[in-house]
């Protein structure tokens, strides 16, 4: 029996982390295209097979959100996200030293 193929949708907030992503890089001259690239592959490639084989977020947990999962990648990124039957939304795109806090704020303010 073939296992139910998973959907993944990204957020306006992960547009908004890739892109401060993408200037940050430029700014200590990485090509940021490779850097997010691997980012994405390495998530879907494994979420794909595993949706759930993520921690819930830690962080996240703190402050009473047991709901979002956390993806850390090779390179010192993390990928928030949730899942809901086969559909699994990605939220937010960190370098692990970003405060998720910081940044929801900063998500709520702009809206």
């Amino acid at each position: 029996m073939e296992e139910p193929r998973v959907t993944i949708e990204y957020t306006s907030t992960v547009r908004v982390c890739i892109s401060d992503i993408v200037s940050h890089l430029r700014r200590v001259d990485v090509e940021p295209g490779p850097v997010i690239n691997e980012i994405l592959d390495q998530f879907e490639s494994k979420i794909r097979q595993f949706p759930l084989s993520c921690q819930i977020s830690p962080e996240l947990l703190k402050i009473g959100c047991g709901k979002y999962r956390e993806y850390n990648t090779s390179g010192g990124y993390r990928v928030l996200y949730s899942i809901e039957n086969n559909l699994v939304t990605v939220h937010a795109l960190l370098a692990h030293r970003q405060d998720i806090q910081q940044l929801l704020f900063k998500r709520l303010i702009q809206e």
